[in-house]
């Protein structure tokens, strides 16, 4: 399952957020699917809530808009 958000920096610039769900790994969190963040470009993400995500190679925050 994907699913594309969008969210904005501090300048104003948009981000396409890709939600996937990815199955766990044997051993990893008892093999529980769990949602994996990136940008369209494929940079990782960490989602902070439900507003807000962390681009991980920057720390940057970006916020959820409405597209």
């Amino acid at each position: 399952m994907t699913q594309t958000l969008y969210a904005q920096d501090e300048a104003g610039n948009r981000h396409r957020v890709i939600q996937r769900l990815e199955a766990g790994k044997q051993g990893e969190d008892h093999g529980a699917a769990r949602f994996v963040y990136t940008l369209s470009d494929g940079t990782p993400v960490r989602r902070v809530d439900n507003d807000t995500f962390q681009i991980i190679s920057t720390g940057a925050y970006i916020t959820a808009v409405q597209d």
